[in-house]
């Protein structure tokens, strides 16, 4: 087989090889209440969520997905958070979230990886970007203004 064949060949099977990698689920939906959606398709309980999925919520919704470490993500209603980045290696003791936020109220609470040495959580939401450290919080609007919320850990001000 002359050399580019083979190179063909190879660069062909890293591509697939990286897509098949990358759609492999990050989490599941625990809970819901229609309407919700992951990635444009209806919630249902055990659905796998991915890299890059959008979740949404709509009046009266609410959606609760679950991460491969047992971090739980949590929207209320008329929400819609995108799932920009999930890395967990347990061996490793690393993680690195990003999560963007961009409409309604959400409550993340930290699993497995609030016990990794490198971490690296961050959400982002249309008013800050919140990094986060080993912590329970509840984000989004109230009384007309946008919060967040400590429920469990230590926070700096």
């Amino acid at each position: 087989m002359p050399l580019l064949s083979r190179f063909l060949v190879f660069a062909i099977a890293a591509v697939v090889g990286s897509t098949v990698a990358a759609a492999k689920p990050v989490g599941v939906v625990s809970k819901f209440i229609n309407p919700a959606t992951i990635g444009g398709r209806p919630a249902a309980v055990g659905a796998p969520v991915n890299m890059n999925d959008a979740l949404r919520t709509g009046a009266n919704g609410r959606l609760q997905v679950t991460f491969s470490d047992q971090s739980q993500l949590t929207l209320g209603e008329n929400a819609r958070v995108v799932v920009d980045r999930y890395v967990f290696n347990p061996k490793k003791s690393s993680a690195n979230v990003v999560l963007n936020a961009s409409k309604g109220a959400f409550r993340f609470a930290g699993g497995r990886i609030e016990g990794m040495r490198q971490k690296n959580i961050v959400v982002n939401t249309p008013y800050a970007a919140l990094a986060v450290r080993g912590t329970h919080f509840w984000a989004g609007p109230i009384e007309g203004r946008y919060g967040v919320v400590l429920l469990k850990g230590k926070g700096r001000r």
